[in-house]
């Protein structure tokens, strides 16, 4: 097992580490959402480019538009912000930070009595 592939499923199966978990999915959800939105803008452009006979450089490279491309792009897309929220987390000391954070408020919230 490669040291991604670890860092990968210490991600998804470390439930003693709810920020990190939250973190991962909300990065891999908004590059979902972006993967979706780049893949369907060109699908679209493709479609009205022949339905409405569309002429000119940028029509004709929607038209001609190879999806397998796109399709490499955002896989690269998702290794490159796969490896810049892994160089944030490490260097970025997050989940010190929260943990911390966390850590205040629980102990700042017990052992004190409620005020009137």
């Amino acid at each position: 097992m490669s040291a991604s592939e670890a860092d990968g499923i210490c991600c998804i199966d470390n439930t003693n580490r709810p920020v990190r978990k939250v973190s991962y999915n909300l990065v891999i959800t908004g590059l979902s959402i972006g993967a979706a939105f780049i893949i369907g803008t060109i699908e679209i452009l493709g479609v009205l480019t022949a339905e409405l006979h569309l002429n000119g450089s940028f029509w004709s490279v929607m038209a001609n538009f190879n999806i397998n491309t796109a399709g490499f792009c955002i896989a690269g897309l998702f290794v490159a912000v796969w490896a810049a929220a892994l160089a944030y987390w490490r260097f970025g000391r997050v989940e010190a930070r929260w943990t911390s954070d966390i850590a205040v408020e629980r102990t700042g919230s017990h052992g004190s009595a409620p005020e009137s």
